[in-house]
């Protein structure tokens, strides 16, 4: 009788098991919705190819990047060099959930704080994401301010973790000597 019962709970717990319905492919999809939502709670325009003059609320899709849009807010210092390959920069962000309560900030490193984030453009390590490089690559310019919607894809998260997009308010100075 107890080799019956348990058989009978290991089958209850592979069924209800199976019928689960958090699988990766399911996360992408609800982060899908929570970011088109988002957009739309917004009211944040979106367009499909780059901008050269940027409206207050136009954010433009990112070609080859599901669900990455970015928006340029200032262009920064043109009098000076743009951007390279391996050149450090300072990183100020502010960055943030996209459900429901989209103004509650998740980490703050801004100017109150005593240390920006330094990375290098174009160089890949665990303290920098794919879509920091990207918005970097679109902002050039020493006070270049951008703001992203960020999917977990091209964020810190994998599909060993959570799947969860953040917006990030982000403003760069470019670090030469």
């Amino acid at each position: 009788m107890k080799k019956i019962s348990i058989y009978i709970l290991l089958f209850m717990g592979v069924a209800l098991a199976s019928c689960n319905n958090n699988t990766y492919s399911n996360a992408l999809k609800e982060e899908q919705k929570l970011i088109e939502n988002f957009i739309a709670r917004q009211g944040i325009k979106v367009v499909t190819e780059k901008p050269t003059e940027w409206g207050d609320k136009v954010y433009w899709k990112v070609p080859d990047k599901d669900n990455y849009y970015f928006h340029l807010v200032e262009v920064g210092d043109t009098t000076k060099p743009a951007l390279e390959a391996k050149d450090k920069v300072n990183l100020r962000y502010i960055q943030y959930t996209l459900d429901a309560y989209a103004d509650t900030t998740r980490f703050w490193n801004s100017d109150d704080q005593p240390k920006p984030t330094e990375l290098q453009y174009m160089v890949y390590t665990e303290s920098t994401c794919e879509g920091w490089q990207i918005a970097l690559e679109h902002m050039q310019y020493t006070g270049a301010q951008c703001k992203i919607i960020c999917p977990s894809k091209l964020g810190f998260t994998n599909q060993n973790s959570n799947v969860i997009p953040y917006g990030y308010d982000m403003k760069i100075q470019i670090k030469r000597f």
